[in-house]
């Protein structure tokens, strides 16, 4: 080993994966390995693993917006994207996203949330992903024969009450709003009994992994097409400036707020005359986007008669949904207990901000016993 780090190329190819605070540990490992590294210092440095937002340029005006965002676990359910970053990236503390695999660093990284936000982030498995050997629910998948404590299965397990949460700003700006939701999906399941024909078939709440669970099948997915078209469309529909999908000064989508002085309705923008009655806005906005032929039925959008005559178009898609979990007979009509086995580690569950399998008691006693 020490002989290998006297090569420059093998010295290069092995630093140009770890980051400051790794290499001076490798260096302090032995002084063999210190001597080999010593005397390539100044190009060893700069040959470290660099953060893949190096090349974003600073933003002064969302420098401090930025800032905020990221000190602050309040900004977490901002559903808006940002572009900008605080500052220059560091160098000392680069890695993998735990998400998304993208290398960032400490700057670019999330703030980690608060001890006590760990127990939202459980998602209960089916029992097809419960009993299958961990390894298995790796991604990509492991050998199965794996156990729990080799090197492999303990970097593709959850570490983030061990390691800390170590997410992208992408990926975790949202999993609040997704820890939210899924908490209210369970409030709201077990207000509603199996004598209401809810949680037969395909209608419970489905597996953690959602599409990539073991026991995932497709189904036929039903979507609005004129609320899918409309949320795609760059044009707002009220908007009379322009037809060519350029978005007009007062419409909302520029970069700049509207005019303050401007009156409602005396702008192009605003969606609403002052004159219109409510009859005349409502078949306005009814008969005011003419859809494109790309648009029109076909092997996909099939139309459909609504109420007052009135043809709406739904999208059918063949999407692949997760099993069904279980539903135990102690959580219905107690929302404390939703959801207490995960969080207590008796049963495994799946994490919802790493995407990553939380080990039970169960697959700990099996490596015990091994």
């Amino acid at each position: 080993m020490g002989e290998a780090f006297q090569c420059y190329p093998i010295v290069v190819g092995i630093v140009s994966h770890i980051d400051l605070n790794t290499l001076d540990a490798l260096a302090r490992s032995c002084r063999l390995i210190h001597d080999g590294l010593i005397q390539y210092r100044t190009s060893l440095m700069a040959a470290t693993l660099r953060c893949s937002r190096e090349a974003v340029p600073v933003d002064p005006e969302q420098t401090l917006r930025y800032r905020a965002r990221a000190s602050d676990w309040n900004y977490m359910d901002d559903g808006r994207n940002y572009s900008g970053k605080a500052g220059s990236c560091a160098r000392d503390l680069v890695t993998e996203c735990r998400r998304c695999a993208d290398v960032i660093c400490r700057n670019c990284a999330i703030k980690p949330p608060l001890s006590t936000a760990l127990r939202e982030r459980h998602r209960r498995l089916c029992v097809t992903c419960a009993k299958a050997p961990i390894a298995a629910l790796a991604s990509p998948a492991l050998d199965p024969s794996l156990p729990l404590d080799s090197d492999a299965v303990q970097r593709a397990i959850c570490q983030c009450d061990t390691e800390g949460v170590w997410l992208c700003q992408p990926c975790g700006h949202s999993i609040r709003n997704a820890d939210h939701d899924y908490k209210g999906i369970w409030r709201w399941r077990t207000k509603y009994g199996g004598f209401t024909g809810i949680g037969d078939g395909d209608r419970g709440v489905i597996c953690g992994r959602a599409e990539a669970c073991l026991a995932a099948r497709e189904r036929e997915q039903e979507t609005d097409c004129d609320a899918e078209d409309a949320r795609g469309n760059t044009l707002v529909p009220w908007s009379t400036g322009s037809s060519s999908g350029t978005p007009t000064p007062g419409s909302g989508s520029g970069s700049g707020p509207p005019h303050s002085g401007t009156p409602p309705g005396g702008g192009a923008g605003f969606p609403f005359p002052t004159n219109g009655t409510i009859e005349s806005i409502i078949d306005e906005m009814r008969h005011q986007r003419t859809p494109s032929p790309q648009l029109g039925p076909g092997y996909e959008r099939h139309e459909i008669e609504g109420i007052g005559g009135i043809v709406k178009r739904k999208l059918v898609r063949m999407v692949r949904v997760g099993a069904c979990v279980p539903e135990w007979e102690d959580e219905k009509g107690s929302g404390n207990k939703i959801l207490a086995r995960e969080v207590n580690g008796a049963a495994r569950s799946w994490c919802g901000w790493c995407w990553r399998v939380i080990p039970g008691d169960k697959d700990k006693k099996q490596v015990a016993k091994q």
